[in-house]
């Protein structure tokens, strides 16, 4: 069986740690991003401005009116 083969250890191992590394990073820099972004629009659309205090929220709205711009 191939999986019990000795020789083949290390490559498996490696390739292993290659995949894993590359889909963490794509994650980091593409999908989580994408994420924050949606979830802050959702958030000022759907007025959850209101829970929080003046200071927290109008940073949070400049941050979102930022990204509708980059999105244009």
């Amino acid at each position: 069986m191939p999986q019990l083969d000795v020789a083949t250890y290390l490559t498996q191992y490696r390739w292993t740690l290659i995949t894993l590394f590359l889909l963490f990073s794509l994650l980091v820099t593409s999908i989580l991003p994408t994420i924050k972004t949606n979830w802050l629009i959702r958030r000022s659309v759907m007025g959850g401005w209101a829970t929080q205090g003046p200071s927290r929220g109008s940073g949070l709205k400049k941050e979102v009116a930022a990204i509708w711009k980059d999105l244009d």
